[in-house]
């Protein structure tokens, strides 16, 4: 796979607020989520102080993570 920072950005990133479960509509509970030319995502801060800070995952690295965060936090 290539570097996903190299990756283009492709479409807009959208709101994920409050891992679909809270949505009061704080940017406090908010990441942004954007497609990867080639695959994969940008994850970013939607918080101030993180402004222009991004984490980039492949689908399986994303859906991975969420699958154990989700073990660990049923309520979510």
């Amino acid at each position: 796979m290539s570097n996903l920072y190299e990756s283009e950005i492709v479409g807009p990133f959208a709101a994920l607020c409050g891992g679909g479960t809270d949505n009061d509509g704080s940017m406090e509970s908010c990441i942004s989520v954007a497609e990867l030319a080639g695959g994969g995502y940008a994850l970013g801060d939607t918080k101030p102080e993180g402004a222009g800070r991004q984490l980039r995952m492949s689908r399986e690295e994303i859906t991975s993570f969420a699958e154990a965060w989700l073990a660990e936090n049923p309520r979510a």
